[in-house]
């Protein structure tokens, strides 16, 4: 029986992993850089990198971090001031930006994010490439170069390519994978407790998403090392005790983000499960093989043909024990499974299957193929027989693969002369290493040539892939230009934060609050507050994204609620900038008035307007419809003459007119659901006859629309009545701090504070010496002023971060704990 002490002495020092952890780190910084070279993609080419959400969302969230790191930023990282008229960003700083790397982006140039974007995501694949490098010569000593090349087949294997390397957060989970594997070997050899804990919780802060598909992925590798070991079960049981601690303790220590990550993930707008449907099985293997790919609808499993093709020979590697064979090919094929059943695949994703890539996970699988071909070679490198074997079964992969219409053109070729290469390869090294003389040479060339052709065929794979992706997932935003500077200049000189909001609107992305600057409403996020979209639809605002991206509203009573009083257009991509006067921040009223009554057939966005306002400045009046043959509609109404028609249906999609005028876009759209919702337009002036008479074009897709309350007509006069009211009443001075608001009100306030920022959780304020938890007055807050309060004083906390703090605190009281009794233990055994 193999001893723990035994087991921990099959490790190499550390120091043996540094050189082939620096060659792979290298050769995948290569591989990702000649890959961007030859696509012609920024920052070596014309072409956007920003597929999907990595300008949408990921650019702009790095961007607010950069403000926020120079002191630049309205809010700081407890709060934005700057998106969706304020919400926390706590929460928003751990899901998207929890990697310590993150902080490179402050380094640049603010007009320089996209580069630091790109440094962050090769610096992310080069790193877990080291970091596979330096796990597989703990897990066992073998040859270091080929350590290096399975180091180099994992940081740009298909999963990082295809899913990971437009969604920077991700990778994150590409890098704990292998320090997980770290922390099973720790485990094993009851070492390394402290920096067990640590990693764990670093891995953890840096994205918990692809963190928890990690640990688990740790957890199975640590399952399959014991049952392929010779230790007692008793000791077997004692690592995974270590095991279990050194994660509970880790996720234990950062509770203070990642409690309030899980509170405003329940809080935030929900989107549609997604429906899982497992790809044919020619399809499933096929992502196996270089040159395919599946955006993000199959599972991204390439990993080299080397990689690929030392894993297959595991099962006839002579030199590898039985026991390591079965257990191995069973956890292999066993989690390949997973990935085919549903229940099984939403374990993977914690139990929500995604409406986006349906193959978060597939990293996992990546890492444990790699594990596994380290195995085969590690015992020793496989001779003929197991390079035939492995051989055979590669060539099988590719026949069953064969009719997958995601294999591109030139895959069999890619994959012959990989496989042809590697095979003749590793059997001249195997025929040297019998024959007497020197060889070292000629053992070197052919390592070379093994090196050679993983770079070329990954590099290969990359274009490729991002070629296929390009052609369906088309750019969200191209980089900084001067045009972006013009519009972040326009807005830094009309702006005075607090004393009234300057909106960007959302023309370039959702998030161009963060992104140029400005406090508006748009936010892209997947956790935007519920509340905060249900808000913000009741007032008619827009929003795609299932609801968690919020669009700008161009409306004159929207901007007078939230004291929106500088607003830029873009005129021929160019800024323009226009003021108007509106309340403070902070406003005073007698009382609130009751809610608009709910009519989900047809919601009331003018009354709504109307009550938070606190005047009555619209018209909704009765109309009567008439539907065509086509399908199209024509609304009939009767307001004042010269008012302003207004249009509001939200779940409507097509365009719509006053008679004769200009069509406006109706943005709704149906697929799979409601994706986006349509805002409230601006149809033009009501003629001298007072008939509104509105014109809808449904396109190829005709729907229904409200009963009522679709047509709003606004009165001006009645609006700059109300602003002036507001303005006399309103405070005299507001200050706003990071995650503060400070109002002065004039003596003698009666009534209730209104702050023009959403009530979300977390908010406590303070006024006449009496602190209070906002109430909710149509999403705004409101503050009863008592005791002739002439000040209101708010402050937000991430929910649960007191918690998480408190409980952070017990954790390292346990590990330093743990760490005494070891270093006790130690001490003695030496003596």
């Amino acid at each position: 029986m193999v001893s723990e002490d035994a087991v921990e002495q099959q490790a190499p020092r550390g120091r043996s992993a540094l050189l082939p952890a620096g060659v792979a780190a290298v050769g995948v910084a290569a591989v990702f850089v000649a890959s961007g070279i030859i696509r012609g993609t920024y920052p070596f080419g014309s072409l956007s990198r920003s597929t999907n959400d990595l300008g949408t969302q990921y650019v702009p969230f790095f961007t607010h971090l950069w403000d926020v790191l120079h002191g630049q930023a309205q809010g700081d990282l407890l709060f934005n001031w700057q998106s969706a008229f304020g919400v926390g960003f706590w929460a928003d700083l751990g899901v998207d930006l929890g990697s310590p790397l993150s902080l490179l982006a402050g380094v640049f140039p603010r007009d320089r994010v996209d580069l630091a974007v790109f440094v962050i995501t090769t610096l992310k694949l080069s790193l877990a490439a080291a970091a596979m490098t330096a796990a597989l010569l703990r897990m066992r000593p073998g040859p270091r170069w080929v350590a290096a090349m399975l180091g180099i087949s994992y940081g740009v294997c298909g999963w990082a390519l295809d899913d990971g390397s437009y969604v920077p957060m991700w990778l994150d989970g590409l890098i704990a994978l292998p320090m997980f594997f770290l922390v099973a070997e720790w485990s094993l050899r009851r070492t390394n407790r402290v920096l067990s804990v640590l990693v764990v919780g670093v891995f953890w802060l840096s994205n918990f998403y692809t963190a928890y598909m990690a640990t688990f992925a740790g957890g199975i590798y640590l399952l399959a090392r014991l049952l392929s070991s010779d230790l007692s079960w008793s000791l077997r049981l004692r690592s995974l005790v270590r095991h279990g601690v050194s994660f509970a303790l880790g996720m234990a220590l950062v509770a203070p983000i990642l409690l309030p990550i899980i509170l405003t993930n329940r809080a935030a707008t929900p989107s549609p499960s997604g429906i899982f449907h497992p790809s044919a099985v020619d399809v499933f293997l096929s992502r196996l093989l270089p040159l395919t790919e599946g955006v993000g609808k199959t599972a991204s499993l390439y990993v080299g043909t080397l990689a690929l093709l030392l894993a297959l020979t595991m099962p006839f590697n002579k030199f590898v024990p039985w026991r390591s064979k079965i257990v191995w090919v069973i956890t292999i094929v066993g989690v390949a499974l997973t990935f085919r059943w549903a229940p099984t695949q939403e374990f993977w994703h914690a139990f929500d299957t995604p409406n986006g890539s349906q193959y978060r996970e597939a990293f996992v699988l990546c890492g444990l193929l790699v594990a596994v071909a380290w195995i085969s070679v590690a015992h020793r490198l496989p001779g003929p027989l197991a390079l035939l074997g492995g051989g055979a079964l590669l060539a099988l992969i590719a026949v069953l693969a064969d009719g997958s219409p995601l294999l591109k053109e030139h895959w069999l070729t890619a994959l012959s002369v990989s496989g042809a290469v590697t095979l003749v390869a590793f059997g001249t090294i195997w025929l040297l290493r019998r024959k007497p003389g020197p060889r070292r040479l000629p053992v070197a060339a052919a390592f070379a040539v093994l090196l050679a052709v993983v770079a070329l065929e990954a590099t290969w794979s990359a274009v490729v892939t991002d070629e296929y992706r390009a052609k369906l997932l088309t750019s969200s935003a191209d980089p900084w230009n001067d045009k972006q500077t013009a519009r972040y200049d326009a807005l830094r000189k009309a702006g005075d934060w607090p004393k009234y909001r300057t909106e960007p609107g959302t023309a370039v992305t959702p998030n161009d609050p963060m992104l140029l600057g400005g406090q508006g409403a748009g936010l892209y996020s997947s956790l935007l507050p519920s509340s905060v979209s249900q808000m913000l639809t009741g007032l008619g605002f827009g929003w795609s994204g299932y609801g968690r991206a919020t669009h700008t509203l161009d409306n004159p009573v929207t901007d007078a609620i939230f004291s929106v009083g500088a607003r830029m257009r873009l005129i021929d991509g160019d800024p323009h900038i226009t003021k108007a006067a509106v309340p403070p921040l902070v406003t005073v009223r007698r009382r609130l008035d009751p809610a608009v009554p709910s009519d989900t057939d047809a919601p009331n966005a003018y009354g709504a307007q109307e009550r938070l306002l606190g005047s009555t400045v619209y018209e909704v009046p009765e109309y009567k419809g008439t539907r065509f043959a086509t399908g199209d509609v024509k609304l009939v109404a009767a307001c004042a003459p010269t008012s302003t028609a207004y249009l509001f249906m939200p779940r409507v999609g097509g365009r719509a007119r006053l008679a004769g005028g200009d069509w406006h876009e109706l943005s709704s759209t149906r697929r799979p659901g409601i994706n986006t919702s349509s805002a409230m337009i601006e149809l033009g002036t009501v003629p001298k006859s007072g008939v509104v008479l509105v014109e809808v074009n449904f396109g190829e897709d005709p729907q229904g629309i409200p009963p009522r309350n679709a047509i709003g007509c606004f009165n001006s006069a009645a609006l700059a009545k109300a602003v002036r009211r507001l303005r006399t009443t309103g405070a005299t001075d507001v200050q706003a701090g990071g995650h503060s608001l400070r109002a002065t009100l004039p003596a003698g306030s009666k009534g209730w504070a209104v702050i023009g920022a959403p009530k979300i959780d977390g908010w406590s304020c303070k006024a006449g010496g009496k602190e209070q938890t906002p109430s909710n007055f149509g999403g705004l807050m409101a503050v009863p002023l008592v005791n002739g309060a002439t000040q209101v004083a708010c402050t937000f906390s991430p929910p649960g971060l007191h918690r998480g703090l408190a409980i952070a605190a017990a954790a390292v009281v346990l590990t330093l704990g743990i760490a005494g009794i070891g270093a006790v233990r130690r001490r003695r055994r030496s003596s």
